[in-house]
């Protein structure tokens, strides 16, 4: 509270954010910022007593009225994911009721490559050894050394993976080894080891003739261990009823290994068995394929229900465009699965060749499908985040763009267009004709360049008896720059709209001093009560030149400012944030800038040495 796009009357004392799955405290954040970007909250963000999934953050008395972003951070104690999100409120502004729906975005970043790359050799590892060792038993009886090979060779990726996986969860959520222990990543790698560790053991001892059987046995339980443990550091533990989704989710992983395991262990034993075992080996997996193809789609229905909750969501969400590539993968796969049981197996031992060139072609898509079940892993799920001016100043902003293929042309107005909550106006005519057009649905995206970290918010726009599109939100919640995504839906076609717009807000008092001699012009801004920025470009004409900020106190020394973000927007241009680095250990900046001949603005946004935001601009043209 106080809920997103709300307003209050009275300034609340704190703000509380009510999460998907319990969120780590040691590891989030809630901050809450005024239109200019400065920290207004008043304490650590703590929990709700009695409530784990709900995170509290103090605010300083006597808030003035306006509007405030609510940027919060956070890494779930369940799966270790990085979440990131922002809304607005207003405290003592009128609100009427929307036009459209308003909705915030949490930034799921845990979907990376990276990311990717550590559960894939995790998965890889663990139904490898799962699908070899079955094999094994079902077809050998004790299982010969390629086969066993394999199995050692699972464990060691999997026992990769593992460590991948919480490594790549502490650099996404900037914990330092030393404080990861007391988190829940230190948890989640202290129940990833145990399985990880006695499956490379069993791998290493299976490869003694003598032992092999049952230390193969000792490996396939503890890949089964080590998937149970994932499935209790991810989605389906989030969800309820508990129980039956980590069943099924454990059941799903489990058959996949029967399945695709069992055709990299099939495919090795095709190429390096006894002739007279190949055709028994590939007979007994056909069977097992087909028990595993059926679990296999039985958990994934019930579980794709449970996280993508409608049908809408599967082509609007990328947790829903990847379940549907991954049924895509399954369906080619139990494809070349039929072939090869119903054409290949039954001329067995003549049809060897090509069952192996099938098989083969199987592990390659079936590779392909773990992949994207490892990205289905690191995306979230659709049911995780259903979770004032002068009277100078315009009373409305109006921007206009069209598509990239020219098919339409759009005008956005934003009344009163400046931060805080808003009227959105949308008019879309043809490109070609100018014949306005009733649009079915419009979707806007908006995103602040120089503030990466506050997320990605949502305006859908609803259609007028007029055919314009309107709603009322506060996604404009921060003064300045912003980027703004319009998905146009019109008939059967769809067209995506990019616009740029700066709020109208008073231009700050700049103070210019003139150095001569071929010196650069100081600009001197006032950014908050006791702290002042000196900007200044060298060499101050168009070209490649270095940009200066320099922070100073209230006595008139140098301010401490542990870190900047400085953006540039060149008049028409593209914004762009600036790789801005220390030029002195106090708050001194600089960042490299190839610099147009008109005006160009410069954003900086500051964090001073007690964590508050502050930021402000200045409108430079070089050699003037």
């Amino acid at each position: 509270m106080p809920a997103p796009n709300s307003s209050v009357t009275r300034a609340p004392r704190s703000v509380s954010i009510l999460f998907g799955e319990p969120p780590d405290v040691k590891l989030s954040r809630i901050a809450v910022l005024d239109a200019k970007g400065t920290n207004v909250d008043a304490g650590a963000t703590t929990a709700v007593p009695g409530k784990p999934r709900e995170l509290v953050v103090p605010l300083e008395s006597g808030l003035p009225s306006g509007v405030y972003t609510v940027r919060w951070r956070t890494v779930s104690t369940i799966d270790g994911h990085l979440a990131a999100g922002s809304f607005a409120f207003g405290v003592g502004v009128a609100v009427s009721a929307p036009a459209g729906g308003a909705s915030t975005t949490a930034v799921n970043e845990a979907l990376t490559p990276r990311a990717v790359a550590a559960r894939t050799l995790l998965f890889l590892g663990l139904v490898g050894v799962l699908g070899t060792a079955i094999l094994g038993f079902f077809a050998y009886g004790t299982p010969p050394l390629p086969l066993r090979r394999v199995i050692t060779l699972g464990a060691g990726l999997a026992l990769v993976g593992s460590v991948a996986v919480v490594a790549d969860q502490m650099a996404a959520a900037g914990v330092a080894p030393a404080a990861m222990l007391g988190s829940s990543l230190g948890a989640s790698l202290v129940e990833r080891a145990v399985p990880a560790l006695a499956l490379a053991a069993a791998a290493l001892l299976q490869l003694r003739r003598s032992w092999s059987r049952a230390w193969s046995a000792v490996a396939g339980l503890a890949a089964c261990a080590a998937m149970g443990v994932d499935v209790l550091n991810g989605h389906a533990t989030a969800e309820s009823p508990v129980a039956l989704n980590d069943v099924a989710q454990w059941l799903h992983i489990a058959a996949v290994g029967v399945w695709i395991g069992g055709l990299m262990a099939l495919v090795v034993a095709l190429l390096r068995t006894p002739l007279e075992e190949r055709s028994h080996a590939a007979r007994r997996l056909s069977t097992l394929a087909a028990i595993g193809l059926v679990v296999v789609a039985a958990t994934g229905v019930f579980r794709t229900v449970v996280e993508v909750a409608s049908w809408s969501a599967l082509v609007t969400t990328t947790f829903g465009i990847l379940v549907l590539v991954k049924v895509g993968l399954l369906a080619v796969l139990a494809a070349l699965g039929a072939l090869n049981r119903y054409r290949n197996v039954p001329r067995l031992p003549g049809a060897l060749g090509a069952l192996r060139r099938v098989a083969s072609t199987e592990i390659v898509v079936g590779v392909a499908a773990l992949a994207v079940a490892a990205a289905l892993v690191n995306a979230a799920p659709p049911v995780e985040y259903a979770a004032a001016a002068g009277p100078s100043l315009p009373s409305s902003l109006t921007v206009r763009a069209s598509d990239y293929a020219t098919t339409i042309q759009t005008s956005l107005t934003l009344t009163p267009g400046r931060a805080g909550f808003n009227d959105f106006r949308m008019v879309v005519s043809d490109y070609d004709t100018g014949k306005r057009i009733a649009p079915s649905s419009v979707r806007l995206s908006f995103t602040q360049p120089f503030r990466p970290t506050l997320g990605t918010s949502t305006l859908s726009l609803k259609t007028q008896p007029d055919g314009s599109a309107e709603a009322r939100g506060a996604e404009i919640s921060l003064e300045g720059v912003w980027e703004v995504a319009a998905v146009v839906q019109h008939g059967d076609r769809s067209a995506e709209v990019h616009f740029q717009l700066s709020t109208v807000e008073p231009a700050p008092k700049v103070r210019a001093t003139s150095m001569g001699n071929g010196l650069p012009t100081l600009y001197t801004v006032q950014m908050a009560p006791n702290v002042s920025a000196q900007i200044y470009l060298d060499p101050d004409k168009p070209g490649k030149a270095t940009l200066h900020v320099t922070y100073f106190d209230a006595t008139g020394n140098e301010a401490r400012v542990p870190q900047t973000a400085i953006g540039m927007t060149p008049n028409g241009g593209t914004p762009t944030l600036l790789a801005a680095r220390p030029f002195d250990p106090i708050g001194h900046y600089i960042a490299d800038v190839t610099l147009p001949a008109g005006p160009t603005r410069f954003d900086v946004l500051a964090t001073t040495a007690s964590g508050r935001a502050i930021s402000t601009y200045v409108v430079i043209t070089p050699g003037k």
